[in-house]
């Protein structure tokens, strides 16, 4: 087991649902609603935009620098399509995890289990805000030993249209869904099916509340506690419970399922709420994680009982972000060191760096290479918008392989 101390926090504006500070204290922190307490200054915006262009540009330009070359490789071999396309997601986890703690000096504090990545297992999280995943990469850096986690999303199905990072999700065969169960359980189960085919082993990180904490997100919550007699929670909302029973009975009914990681992630000092507040320079001190290891043979075996317990772990989950967000740490962590920077991130960051330059001068000086963009970009968008994604045309691949090896026998 490992256990990480997290520091006391002096100084900055605690996060609450409490009264705004005066700007003359330049607070470092949002409160629970959202309001704006800090000032940004042009400093801000520098950093935040510079972000935002080596973050976005990475991902473009790794697209059709790393992963259109692989392509071809989804009728040569399957195997070594799906081993290279997480490999490459993988090392750009960890690009995006430098640009964090090496250039804007985030720092990740961790407590409780390492997360094994020779288990299949569903790691669920809280949905503070729309940037949960995108820091959840710094917990999967560091608590992951060794780095070889093949961790999948589930994730809403407009976003495999975004230009690059929907793509690349694509390929690397995230779970998409529609918000309707029918469709969802359909496509979610051709890839499981294909992963336990394949004998695959993965990690899906779901966050079972569904959408993240907002005003509106957090009444809706509480307004379904007092209907049904819950109780109203502060820094969580109710969880869905149809998704994560699915995963869990589905993945156990097929013995795959090893564990499922109960994450806990908390903004003691800043809290980016969005995309925006990113490119406005609003980066987090620090980002604090606990996680807890529950082994399959723990979970309740009847569906009603899961869901119930889901819902303990939740309420669990306020009273613990609660305490946190007071004293500025997980309870019994008293130790003032954050997780230090990985060498890792050192070697990515001189990897995707020059990369991502590199490509952006190529682009703009080279018409094989801007052919080659539009050639691509043209075919994803028509994939993402006509289909459910290039992941279930990769499955559909694989089962006509394996028809064809059946007649033959």
């Amino acid at each position: 087991m490992m256990t990480v101390g997290l520091p006391e926090v002096g100084g900055g504006t605690e996060v609450t649902t409490g009264s705004i500070a005066s700007k003359q204290e330049r607070p470092k922190s949002l409160n629970v609603r959202g309001v704006d307490v800090m000032a940004v200054g042009w400093q801000d915006w520098l950093k935040g935009i510079a972000f935002v262009v080596m973050w976005y540009g990475s991902i473009l330009m790794g697209f059709f620098s790393l992963y259109c070359p692989m392509l071809p490789l989804l009728v040569i071999s399957l195997p070594i399509y799906r081993k290279a396309t997480e490999i490459v997601f993988t090392m750009w986890e960890c690009y995006a995890v430098a640009l964090m703690e090496v250039v804007f000096g985030v720092r990740f504090f961790l407590s409780g289990d390492l997360i094994r990545p020779e288990e299949t297992s569903i790691i669920i999280l809280n949905h503070r805000n729309r940037l949960d995943w995108n820091f959840f990469w710094g917990a999967l850096a560091h608590a992951t030993y060794p780095p070889t986690h093949n961790c999948k999303i589930v994730l809403k199905s407009g976003i495999r249209k975004f230009p690059g990072l929907g793509w690349i999700m694509q390929m690397s065969c995230f779970l998409y869904i529609r918000r309707r169960w029918e469709d969802d359980q359909r496509l979610m189960n051709n890839v499981l099916d294909y992963f336990r085919d394949i004998d695959h082993t993965f990690q899906v990180l779901l966050f079972p509340e569904g959408t993240n904490l907002t005003p509106a997100t957090q009444k809706k919550s509480n307004e379904y506690a007092q209907k049904t007699g819950l109780p109203c929670l502060t820094h969580v909302l109710h969880p869905r419970t149809t998704g994560f029973t699915f995963l869990v009975n589905k993945l156990r009914n097929s013995e795959q399922l090893d564990a499922v990681y109960d994450v806990t992630v908390a903004y003691p000092k800043t809290l980016p709420l969005t995309e925006l507040d990113l490119a406005k320079g609003r980066m987090p001190e620090e980002v604090h994680f606990h996680i807890k290891r529950h082994h399959i043979s723990s979970l309740p075996q009847k569906e009603e009982e899961l869901r119930e317990w889901l819902g303990k772990v939740w309420m669990e989950k306020d009273e613990l972000l609660e305490i946190t967000l007071k004293q500025g740490h997980f309870p019994g962590c008293t130790n003032a060191t954050p997780h230090p920077t990985l060498n890792v991130s050192y070697l990515s960051f001189l990897f995707w760096t020059p990369l991502t330059i590199g490509m952006m001068y190529l682009i703009c000086t080279w018409w094989v290479m801007q052919y080659w963009c539009l050639v691509h970009t043209v075919l994803f968008t028509v994939i993402s918008f006509a289909t459910d994604g290039l992941q279930h045309f990769e499955v559909w691949l694989y089962r006509l392989e394996q028809a064809r090896l059946r007649k033959q026998r």
